[in-house]
């Protein structure tokens, strides 16, 4: 948790609830010195007090002092703490397992048990990842533009992953071979001995989830998938959607990072033209959501200007309509409980967040391009 204090007390009460109705050994909090005094609570003065008026001794808090760029400093110390308390300091057990979750995370409590079953059944699959459903912010200050995202957010990761990956296993399915996959950042779970053969969570760039995901698919490891699903939260405004899809992109772009370090580590297990076929796939994901709002918007230009001159066709008039659509696909399919906004005002937001989330692929590009390996600025909830 870094930056929190809005949300501090309710993922306190959150997980003081889940704990207590769901099979989970331990909850870990953990701050970190980065978050600089400013006079206001911190986080980690919130948090303590929630967490001492809960009175739920299997949450607990760990403030890691080790400051650097990433995260992965505070997941490790939460591990290591794990570790020399379950195991008595050795490496890591077959039987335990490491969750991470973002601080606006709100797990289904039947995650757990599924995972429980997961396991037993599956003992080749030391890895999980959780289907999400991202949802807007129960706050002041929420810009149309987060009940777009929401529902955008939602559309792509189901669609993707849940293809991708059937229930956990190594599918045979022609779209496990093509859909690019990964883990992304929350609801995320991997065996200790897993975490321990790889050193830990990384911490050479940006973006752990999904660098964690691509190391383990450089080292031929399955990831399954959890149907349970993590509630998220999407950035309240346009401007933080901005700062959060930046971000994002950037984590997709530091994929070359990963294969270097999985080669120069002796962890890459998958053949040559395998493993470039895996860049390949994921590399599109990033320059492709940056290139489709220009190319959808120059697309409808050049039909649109045909339509003027008088030269249209009723190609034109069709391709016109599936550009306008494309955009809006996300909120026709979604399910009227998904907001109180009217169909129209909900097509008009998920516009605004695709626009939006097309634009922050040229400055993610831009620090990419320079080496820039500084962690992105934190996105407000």
């Amino acid at each position: 948790m870094y930056q929190e204090q809005q949300i501090a007390e309710n993922a306190a009460g959150y997980w003081r609830t889940l704990v207590q109705t769901a099979e989970v050994d331990e909850v870990m909090f953990v701050t970190t010195a980065k978050e600089l005094d400013t006079g206001r609570p911190t986080t980690q003065a919130l948090l303590a007090a929630a967490l001492a008026q809960a009175r739920e001794p299997r949450l607990k808090l760990l403030h890691c002092t080790t400051v650097n760029r990433f995260r992965a400093a505070q997941l490790n110390l939460a591990v290591s703490d794990s570790r020399d308390r379950y195991c008595g300091g050795e490496s890591g057990e077959a039987d335990v397992w490491i969750g991470v979750y973002n601080a606006d995370s709100r797990p289904e409590g039947s995650t757990f048990r599924e995972l429980r079953q997961c396991a037993r059944s599956g003992k080749d699959t030391r890895a999980y990842q959780q289907l999400a459903r991202y949802v807007v912010p129960d706050r002041a200050g929420v810009s149309w533009v987060a009940v777009g995202n929401a529902m955008l957010q939602t559309w792509w990761t189901r669609t993707h992953y849940w293809a991708r990956n059937i229930r956990g296993s190594r599918s045979p399915h022609w779209r496990a071979s093509t859909s690019p996959f990964s883990t992304f950042g929350h609801g995320e779970f991997i065996r200790l001995d897993l975490l321990d053969e790889i050193g830990g969570f990384p911490d050479f760039a940006y973006a752990d989830g999904l660098l964690l995901g691509w190391i383990l698919r450089l080292m031929d490891e399955p990831i399954g998938l959890l149907a349970s699903t993590d509630h998220a939260e999407v950035p309240r405004t346009a401007r933080d959607l901005l700062t959060q899809q930046r971000a994002w992109m950037g984590g997709l772009l530091n994929f070359g990072a990963t294969m270097r370090w999985a080669r120069d580590s002796g962890r890459l297990r998958l053949a040559g033209p395998e493993a470039v076929m895996l860049r390949c796939q994921h590399m599109i994901i990033p320059i492709a959501w940056g290139l489709s709002t220009p190319a959808v918007a120059a697309g409808m230009a050049l039909v649109i200007g045909r339509f003027r001159r008088g030269e249209a066709t009723l190609a034109d008039a069709a391709c016109l309509l599936g550009l306008a659509a494309y955009p809006i696909i996300p909120a026709l399919a979604s399910a009227e409980e998904d907001g109180d906004a009217s169909r129209l005002i909900r097509s008009m937001a998920t516009v605004l967040s695709w626009v939006v989330e097309g634009l922050a692929f040229w400055p993610a590009l831009l620090s990419h391009l320079r080496k820039s390996q500084a962690a992105p600025a934190k996105t407000p909830r």
